[in-house]
């Protein structure tokens, strides 16, 4: 398998492309000399945003619609013909869907629904891939690993809103995307760590932002466990899927968990203590509730499927992720002109 020379040339569509995981799998495919299509909200850059700093505006066709606008949405799809549609646009934070639940319920459900709505006419489109979350399955606090194969379902709006998202997508393959020849899958990976993550009420980002800006850092849920990992891993892990789903003779529909394998249980106190022991910083304070937001205790994901049908593994370990993820901040936060560089060195 050379994923390089299969999306050399490729028309691809990413939604979400302002984001972070959607920005760092832009450069990617830009890299590997995809011609790449991003349809997203604006960036946001109230503390930084990825998508600017590696000014992948120079590298990317971008239009900005809210996947709520059908109309803007079906013009700009149908004009640039994608062959193959990664789609990574949605409301993707937990608290904010206690803020806003009808926002979050209207993108990731209806947003979701529109883009799988346009695809089924689009006769250049031979594979879709919804991204979804770790975050889809229903938690009962057990402690297992999930399985692909667990009952989707969700607590807070932003959970049941992504496992509303997995079960139109595959109800849309059975009802119009297999008998026009369409692949579609939906990956479910969580707590992405990586440089360029500055998202609002994210362990880490929190983490930096107070360092850097000597504020004070207050941690909610220092037991919770994550499957955490590295944010190359994860896009590898994309694209690895997306070559077999557009590579089968026959239109399939399937869903992968990406996740680190079993390991030493990592929670939030250990990722902060090891950030902030590097940084020398001591202002931090432990919460011991949650300010009647609810979040799962222990959320990890069985890998065992995708290592068995797509030979995926991560490379990095969960400290070793967060040792890559101080080192980009370092150079980012001490000499912002060289990051751009960094960055693509870092995928070549």
């Amino acid at each position: 398998m050379n994923l390089k020379n299969f999306y050399s040339g490729k028309r691809i569509l990413v939604t979400g492309h302002t984001g972070f995981k959607g920005a760092w799998l832009c450069l990617v495919l830009h890299q590997m000399g995809a011609n790449v299509k991003g349809i997203s909200l604006p960036p946001d850059d109230r503390r930084g945003n990825f998508y600017k700093i590696v000014k992948l505006k120079k590298k990317v066709n971008s239009s900005y619609i809210d996947i709520r606008n059908y109309r803007k949405l079906e013009e700009t799809i149908k004009k640039n013909k994608p062959e193959l549609i990664f789609h990574l646009a949605a409301q993707p934070y937990v608290i904010r869907s206690y803020t806003n639940p009808i926002g979050t319920i209207t993108t990731n459900i209806i947003g979701t629904t529109n883009i799988l709505e346009i695809s089924k006419n689009l006769s250049s489109l031979k594979a879709l891939l919804n991204i979804t979350t770790d975050k889809c399955y229903e938690n009962e606090e057990k402690g297992k690993p999930f399985r692909e194969s667990d009952k989707l379902g969700g607590k807070d709006i932003y959970s049941a809103s992504k496992a509303s998202s997995e079960l139109i997508t595959k109800s849309y393959y059975e009802s119009f995307l297999k008998n026009a020849g369409k692949s579609i899958g939906t990956a479910r990976a969580g707590n992405v760590v990586g440089g360029g993550d500055f998202g609002e009420d994210r362990l880490i980002p929190d983490i930096f932002d107070s360092i850097f800006n000597n504020k004070n850092l207050i941690i909610r849920n220092p037991k919770s466990v994550r499957p955490w990992q590295y944010i190359l891993d994860v896009i590898n892990g994309y694209l690895i899927f997306m070559y077999y789903l557009s590579r089968y003779k026959k239109p399939t529909f399937s869903s992968y968990n990406f996740a680190p394998s079993r390991q030493k249980i990592v929670n939030v106190r250990d990722i902060t203590e090891s950030i902030c022991t590097y940084f020398r910083y001591k202002r931090v304070k432990y919460l011991k509730n949650n300010d009647g937001y609810s979040e799962s205790q222990n959320l990890l994901l069985s890998p065992i499927k995708a290592k068995k049908d797509l030979n995926w593994a991560t490379k990095y370990k969960t400290m070793d992720a967060i040792k890559e993820t101080i080192k980009w901040n370092e150079i980012y936060h001490s000499n912002g002109q060289a990051i751009e560089r960094y960055s693509v060195n870092l995928i070549k």
